[in-house]
């Protein structure tokens, strides 16, 4: 397998920095300058923790941290999820590279906010049966997202049989 990486367009963010769209083998990436954020390793992290949750008694998702759309393809095409997703992130070159390389786009089960995750969750009422929370800027996920306060408001919005799925990019080689 060819694992060179092509790189096919390069953008620069205000809030992401670098950001690139990338040919790996057959695979069309979007990275940033050192992490994959869609389409790529990324994807393998966040379905191995979907494959504990039963997704077939999930009607409803909350996706915090967009990407270039790939769980939202994997709910869909692996894991036979067909609920709305209401998907937030504050970058709108994220959003916008989503639309125009990957083709994910607003649509009737599939609601785009270009904002603060914190802000969607400190305004919004609506409960999920799944939240996914993948916020990162490049490498890193922003520190107010490990603070309880973030928890106690982010808990006001799963269901009470629900499901919360954190990818914390924690190296757990290190401990």
């Amino acid at each position: 397998m060819d694992n060179t990486e092509q790189i096919l367009k390069e953008y620069q963010s205000p809030i992401n920095k670098y950001l690139k769209i990338v040919k790996k083998g057959n695979k069309k990436l979007l990275n940033t300058k050192y992490a994959n954020y869609s389409y790529g390793t990324l994807v393998d992290v966040l379905e191995y923790g979907l494959d504990s949750i039963p997704l077939n008694n999930v009607s409803s998702v909350l996706l915090l941290g967009f990407g270039g759309g790939s769980i939202i393809e994997s709910l869909r095409k692996k894991y036979d999820c067909h609920a709305p997703v209401v998907a937030v992130d504050i970058d709108p070159l994220i959003i916008d590279i989503a639309r125009d390389e990957f083709d994910v786009k607003p649509n009737k089960l599939l609601e785009i906010h270009c904002m603060d995750a914190w802000d969607y969750i400190e305004k919004t009422n609506t409960q999920f049966d799944l939240i996914i929370v993948d916020i990162y800027i490049d490498m890193k996920v922003p520190k107010k997202f490990y603070k309880p306060q973030f928890w106690e408001m982010l808990s006001k919005n799963v269901t009470q049989n629900g499901f919360v799925l954190f990818n914390a990019g924690i190296d757990l080689f290190k401990y």
